[in-house]
């Protein structure tokens, strides 16, 4: 599956093929670096750590707050089983900085400790809650926007639509980025076994870890499967080297279809999560999602 691969990530993937881990040795690391030890510029952001029930929260919003601001939910990667929200506070600070948004970034549980629906039901409990206190966050209610990359793409979505069954809050635009979709093994899976990248391996333990020993599986566990109609605006991007490509196009096949207002982007030679490098291409992807969002935000 490298044949093609995009040629600013060759020196990436030379690297994590040193650097590789095993699904285990993913789960049993899931130690993560606090973001006050971590030093990259939050300039002109305010960050603080807060609890909404047992949740641990990071918000991270402009020092100089207004009223009426756009809130965004964020909901980090990491197969349902590792990750943690202090990894994706230099990936978030963009939408504080050009659009004057608080970030909210949930420690959602993991599996397999916490299977399904612990994970959707953090999140849920975050949407209630922001949208119940916007007026105290200064959070403009109509401009709820919900996001997040790979597991976080299917936490986004699973939320986006437990919201619409449950006539729950109003939520403006979903935005999952090369999101986890489908729970059931796919031939097309099978070309993606390099420990470099998010491979078949990886996805069926980290599925088995969420949805462990279930037949019947919830549309809310595997968006892939859920009736689309009645969403908000989505918008999306996938590379083309992505275990999830082809999963998340025939997704976004279904959303047209059901005639939701959806906006795709394939990124050519491009793998898994290529949008967290420093490189151009991961630029280009990132701009453009921020020019999305502005318009979705108008």
């Amino acid at each position: 599956m490298m044949n093609g691969l995009h040629p600013e990530l060759f020196e990436s993937i030379n690297r994590k093929l040193k650097n590789s881990r095993t699904f285990e040795q993913l789960i049993m690391n899931r130690s993560f670096v606090h973001f006050s030890e971590q030093n990259y510029q939050l300039e002109n952001c305010s960050i603080e750590e807060m609890m909404i029930g047992n949740i641990r929260i990071i918000r991270i919003q402009p020092k100089n707050a207004v009223q009426n601001m756009p809130g965004f939910i964020w909901f980090h990667g990491g197969g349902m089983v590792f990750g943690s929200p202090d990894d994706s506070l230099p990936y978030v600070t963009d939408f504080v900085q050009h659009f004057q948004a608080v970030v909210f970034i949930p420690q959602y549980r993991l599996a397999p400790e916490n299977p399904y629906p612990a994970a959707l039901e953090d999140g849920y409990e975050l949407l209630k809650w922001i949208s119940e206190h916007a007026s105290s966050l200064n959070i403009d209610p109509m401009k709820i926007i919900i996001s997040g990359g790979s597991a976080g793409g299917n936490l986004a979505l699973a939320i986006a639509l437990k919201s619409r069954d449950e006539i729950g809050p109003k939520i403006a635009a979903v935005l999952p980025l090369y999101p986890m979709l489908d729970a059931k093994e796919r031939p097309f899976h099978k070309k993606f076994t390099s420990p470099a990248i998010w491979n078949a391996e990886k996805n069926k333990k980290s599925w088995r870890a969420y949805l462990p020993g279930t037949d019947n599986i919830s549309p809310y566990a595997s968006p892939f499967y859920a009736n689309v109609e009645g969403l908000p605006p989505v918008y999306t991007f996938i590379g083309t080297h992505d275990l999830f490509y082809e999963e998340v196009c025939e997704f976004v096949d279904k959303l047209q279809q059901a005639r939701v207002q959806v906006q795709f982007d394939i990124y050519q030679g491009c793998t898994h999560g290529f949008d967290l490098e420093e490189i151009p291409i991961a630029r280009e992807a990132k701009n453009r999602l921020l020019n999305i969002i502005s318009k979705l935000l108008k």
